[in-house]
Formats: structure tokens, sequence, C-alpha cells
């Protein structure tokens, strides 16, 4: 399991995330003498989250700069010193208060390249705390990121751990154009990670698979990151692995990475705390939408925040409308039973329409003989389930001759009228079977786990209906569970 960029070299500490934030704005001022620091307390004080403790101390208060409390003259001052060939990294103590630097941020300083045609650059970067749950009610807690997303010309960071947060940083530093560098503040100390020593500088615009799965893709960043990695291994626990993708860079978006990743699983989980409607979750579900449709085993799904005004101060409400990872196995766990096999675009038309049907059934560990028997005598009952789809009719078999697949321990014969796979304790718990040639449905029986197990019953809709193939399903598991 990844976590966080790799190491470039140096050898590595155990950091947080602030300290990393702190180390990489000392390494890059002792480099470059052009590196300024300004903004509200960032001097004396070391900053309100003391990011930038120890460094006024080291470079004197011309570098390390305290500003009034005025946004949009911290921001201005900054575009000023970066296009007379300075490099400044201002802050803004929480992200709630960018919004009165928006005219210098958006309508300057992501603009000036376009509007010089390239002859000016304005290589700054603006650090804000963004998120919830530190208790600051709704003038302290905003996820801003989307406002920002919309803005050419601007890069948008916010790293989930302490490597990425020491070498994206240093990569905004030296990068020729304005980013703006989001730190969910309740990641500063309660991430600790290893990060290099020395120079370490990551590629923004690089998005990162931090958890490898099959199963379904869920792409996150910042604190929603490590609830989407907590939920991942709740969802290993029910045999279900999730592939969590780290997204680091917000803008640009790392379109190859969430499309090969989308691809490779098929399913679509987008979690972020920001509100839902106009959310970068809209963004990427779009993107998975056009260029993806008929890969698409289910309907992607957003876990966000609400549509509200901003975070209660009570504390109970807040925590109830922050995602986290209960949510997020929730719509897992609705992803997969919404599930049906994938196809190509291009074929996805033409092919022969499957559909796909699940229940959970009371199973015990030694199962399989009562499964078999259930499944033979339900296709008797429902012989258009035993049957083989032609051109000239629907064709039901003389007799039920059961393909049992059990994966590497014993293929299937390939000669049978209908399948049961079933992989073993070790499978996943939920998957769906392909209708072979000559057979109109499969069932697939998920590994059994504290005397359950998922059953999942896929059909050629050309010759079953889905009102037959829920009475099927159901019958499948009245039988099983009978005494």
């Amino acid at each position: 399991m990844a976590r966080g960029e790799p190491n470039d070299g140096g050898a590595e500490r155990q950091l947080t995330l602030v300290e990393a934030v702190r180390e990489a704005l000392a390494e890059e001022m002792e480099r470059d003498p052009t590196v300024v620091v300004l903004g509200e307390d960032v001097g004396l004080l070391g900053g309100v989250f003391r990011a930038t403790e120890g460094l006024s101390a080291r470079f004197g208060a011309g570098r390390v700069v305290d500003t009034p409390m005025a946004e949009l003259g911290i921001v201005g001052i900054a575009v000023g010193l970066a296009m007379r060939g300075l490099r400044p990294v201002a802050e803004i103590q929480f992200a709630d208060f960018l919004h009165a630097a928006a005219d210098q941020l958006i309508g300057e300083a992501a603009r000036i390249r376009w509007r010089s045609a390239g002859d000016w650059t304005c290589p700054l970067v603006v650090r804000a705390a963004y998120g919830a749950g530190f208790r600051g009610g709704p003038y302290h807690s905003q996820s801003v990121e989307a406002f920002y997303c919309h803005v050419p010309g601007l890069k948008v960071v916010a790293p989930s751990f302490p490597a990425d947060a020491k070498g994206l940083l240093t990569a905004a530093i030296r990068d020729p154009d304005p980013v703006l560098f989001l730190e969910h503040k309740l990641t500063y100390r309660a991430v600790k990670g290893p990060v290099p020593a020395g120079e370490h500088v990551a590629q923004i615009g690089r998005a990162h698979v931090v958890r490898s799965g099959d199963a379904l893709t869920i792409v996150s960043y910042g604190r929603m990151l490590h609830e989407s990695l907590a939920a991942a291994e709740q969802l290993a626990d029910l045999g279900i692995e999730a592939e969590v993708l780290d997204l680091r860079t917000l803008l640009p978006l790392d379109r190859p990475a969430i499309i090969e990743s989308v691809r490779r699983t098929g399913r679509l989980c987008v979690v972020h705390e920001d509100t839902l409607t106009m959310g970068l979750g809209a963004e990427i579900v779009a993107l998975a939408a056009e260029r993806l449709a008929g890969e698409l085993r289910a309907p992607p799904i957003r876990v966000a925040m609400p549509d509200i005004a901003g975070i209660p101060v009570q504390d109970p409400l807040e925590d109830a409308l922050i995602p986290g990872r209960h949510r997020i196995v929730d719509a897992a766990r609705t992803l997969l039973r919404g599930s049906r096999p994938a196809r190509s675009a291009a074929a996805y038309d033409a092919a022969a329409a499957e559909a796909s049907s699940v229940v959970e059934v009371a199973m015990p560990e030694e199962h399989l003989e009562r499964a078999l028997s259930a499944v033979e005598r339900a296709c008797r009952e429902f012989p258009v389930c035993n049957a083989e789809f032609t051109w000239d009719g629907i064709k039901a078999h003389d007799a039920v001759r059961i393909d049992l697949d059990l994966g590497p321990r014993a293929p299937c014969r390939g000669d049978g009228t209908f399948t049961v796979t079933d992989f073993g304790p070790g499978s996943s718990a939920l998957g769906l079977p392909a209708v072979r040639p000559g057979q109109t449905a499969a069932l697939r029986i998920g590994a059994v786990r504290d005397g359950a197990a998922w059953l999942a019953l896929t059909v050629d809709h050309r010759a079953v209906d889905g009102a037959v193939a829920g009475r099927f399903l159901r019958r499948v598991k009245e039988l099983i569970e009978g005494d």
C-alpha cells in the first residue's frame, strides 16, 4: 500500500504535515534568497498554526513579514512582489477569508501571463488552512477549493500526506505561475508520515494511487483521503477491494489517472468535504460519464457535505454533516448493488442486453451442495432460466446440467445449461457472473462470511425479464435457507 510521493533518495524521517510545510519553507528560503513569507502573525508568533515558527529568527523580519489583517492587501502585495522578481509565499490564516482577496488572486495573478502574452509571470504561492472539524463555526471552516478550481491560470494543490506537503510546496514555490496551496487544518498534526530529508520536489498535476483495488475507485484528497482509506479497510473486511486515488492537485486535474483507475474498476465514488452542488466531484463524475459511459458498471456516486450555508456551531451537528468512513462504505456498497457487467462503449449498443440482481442469503460454510440443489430445483420451476436464446426463439433445455466454475481450483466443463460460480472463501463478497453461450442465466456465490453470502444472478435480458429473474433469485434464497 503506497503512501505519498516516492522518496527522491534522501533519508526519511517521520514528520507531521505541519512540520513538512515548515521544512519546505525553510529549505526554499535557504536555497533561494528571493523567497519571502508574508501574512498575519507569520513572524514572531510563527503563524496561527505555527507553520512558520522559527523562520523569522532564522531569516529576519525583512523576509518574514507580519502584515495587517487585510487579505486583499496581503495577496495584492504578493502579486506586486512576484512581478518585481521575488517569490512570495503569502499565508491566509483561514481559507474562509480568501474571498476578500479574490480580486487580486483571480483578476490579476491568474491572468497576468495570458493578458501579457507571456511577457509577465506571477510566481507566487498563497497558503491557506481549510476544512471543518476544528470547531471553528461558519467563519473558520469552509472548503473553498471549488471556487478557485474554476480559474484558468491558477493551480490548486491539496496535499494529504506530509511527504506531498513538502514536495508539492517546494514545487509550488518554484513554479512560474500562481499556486493556491490548501492545507486541511485537521491534518496538520493528526497525519504523520515519512518525509525525505533534503531536496524533495513532487510534480504538480499528478494524482497517486495510495491503495490498489479492483472493485471500485474512490477519488479524494486532503482529510477526506484518510477517511476514504479507513473506509477501504472496512470494505476489505467485507471482501471488497477499493482503489483509492489521491488527487493531490485539484487544478489541473490528472484526468488520465482518473480515467485509467475508473476504467479498471468500472465504478466511481468521489469524496470531498465541500458541499455537493457544483463541487469538485461534479467535474470528476462528468469526466467519467463523458469518457467511460459504456464501461461504467454503475452510476457514479458523490459523498459530500450537504448544501448548507455554513458549518454549525454545535459540535454534534458539525460531526453529523462532515462526510466520513461510514458514509463512504455505504456509498461503495450501493455502487456494488447497482452493478452490471461492463462492456466497451463501441460494443455497448450492439451487445446482448444483460441484467443482474443481487440478494443476501444466510449460508453455512459448507454450502455448495445445498446451493447447487437449490439452483437445480429453481431451474426446473423457471425453465426460461435454463434455456438458450436464438433468433428463432427461446429454446428450453430438456435437462438441467450445471456448470460449476470454481476458478483456479477447478474450471467448469463448459457444456452445461446453467453456470454457478464459487471462487471460495478468499474471493470477493460480491461479483457478477457472465452468461455463457447457450445459456440464459448464471449465478455467482460470494465468499461466505459470518454465515452469510451475496448471490448475484445475471440473465440474458432477451430471454429472461427482470420480474422472472427476481422470482428465480428469491426462490433460490428460500431453498438455501429452508430447513
